[in-house]
């Protein structure tokens, strides 16, 4: 879709709302918002849509519908976006860590029933750079123990594991819908999506106060609070997912055009994406013992690389009280020295891949 053209149909749709907004209705959970629920739910295939606040909102009113508080633990990957963990410590629970895996920047698997406790009552699992966790091996594990599983797929949204979107193996997966993602809005918003009627009839009223718009301040069965997809973003949104699946087609081919040109250069390790797998291309990422000086090259060339994940979230500031060590995690210490983005997107030229590809190669050789 043309850019200008994308931007009138946004505005014109914009303009629809408050042209023909009339109640309070029209601007609480009004049909924009209905819409995008109803398309959200059949292009990911789950039951249930919600539209909420932000995908860290995803996350806090998740875990509040399973009723997760103080001494409660809920698995994380050391490797995450703040937020993932930041839920859980958010409400009083404890997040507990796990490493990751190397070819893929998610959770092992294999490490999480060695963290699993009496106090353990579920797991998050994020799908990072739009690959996706291996969802059977992770949701075998907690029907095995009994727990909760949610799937932080703010970078996931088109990505498919075994054919299957997000959502499907889990209890409830969390979007996020900020300018940052492949599905964007103009600002924060976000949205939880399941199979499950109860949880979703549960956050349904937990993002508005505890209640439905028809009884509000009238009859509250549960305490919630104000985090409801504003209609404007929705309506943003809408226009945006009728290219999605374009969208992800460009970023796709930008991915492994990186993959062919940059195989055997140097001592980068590229992305390896697994069979059965389906990514959206929302990151590139490579490794390298040679990161930061790459980094500073591309950086003096006008190439937009950037450093992710720096920081493992075990060892992050906020997470001091929790007494891990440096050690603990050796792959997401890792990743968190030896990892560069390097950039892509649906509007990134194919000359502009090869032009990357060019600094790489020079940097190596010299």
């Amino acid at each position: 879709m043309n850019e200008l053209f994308l931007k009138l149909k946004i505005i014109n749709a914009l303009a629809g709302i408050v042209l023909k907004g009339k109640n309070v209705g029209d601007f609480m959970l009004g049909k924009p918002v209905r819409i995008f629920e109803k398309v959200l739910a059949e292009y990911t295939g789950a039951k249930y849509a919600l539209g909420v606040a932000s995908g860290t909102d995803a996350l806090i009113l998740s875990l509040k519908a399973f009723n997760i508080g103080p001494e409660d633990e809920v698995i994380v990957p050391a490797v995450s976006f703040f937020s993932t963990a930041g839920a859980i410590a958010w409400i009083n629970a404890k997040p507990v860590f796990v490493d990751i895996e190397l070819s893929s920047f998610n959770i092992n698997p294999n490490l999480i029933e060695k963290a699993i406790t009496l106090k353990t009552k579920g797991i998050i699992v994020t799908h990072l750079n739009g690959i996706m966790a291996d969802m059977e091996k992770i949701s075998e594990l907690a029907k095995k123990h009994n727990l909760f599983l949610i799937e932080d797929a703010a970078q996931a949204v088109g990505s498919k594991y075994k054919n299957r979107h997000p959502g499907y193996y889990s209890d409830i997966a969390c979007l996020s819908f900020n300018p940052s993602k492949i599905l964007n809005g103009f600002g924060d918003s976000g949205a939880i999506i399941t199979n499950n009627k109860t949880i979703a009839d549960k956050i349904s009223l937990l993002r508005m106060y505890g209640t439905t718009f028809e009884n509000l301040s009238a009859k509250h069965p549960t305490i919630g609070v104000a985090s409801r997809l504003s209609p404007f973003h929705a309506a943003i949104m809408n226009v945006k997912m009728e290219n999605l699946d374009g969208i992800i087609r460009r970023r796709r081919e930008n991915y492994f055009l990186y993959s062919r040109l940059l195989e055997g250069i140097g001592d980068l390790i590229i992305p390896l994406v697994p069979q059965n797998y389906f990514i959206n291309g929302y990151r590139y990422v490579v490794l390298t013992k040679k990161r930061n000086e790459l980094h500073k090259f591309l950086r003096e060339n006008r190439v937009d690389s950037r450093i992710q994940y720096g920081v493992p979230l075990p060892h992050f500031e906020a997470f001091c009280y929790l007494d891990y060590k440096k050690g603990d995690f050796p792959v997401a210490e890792r990743i968190a020295e030896e990892s560069l983005v390097l950039p892509t997107g649906s509007n990134i030229a194919e000359e502009d891949i090869h032009r990357v590809f060019a600094l790489i190669k020079t940097f190596y050789e010299k």
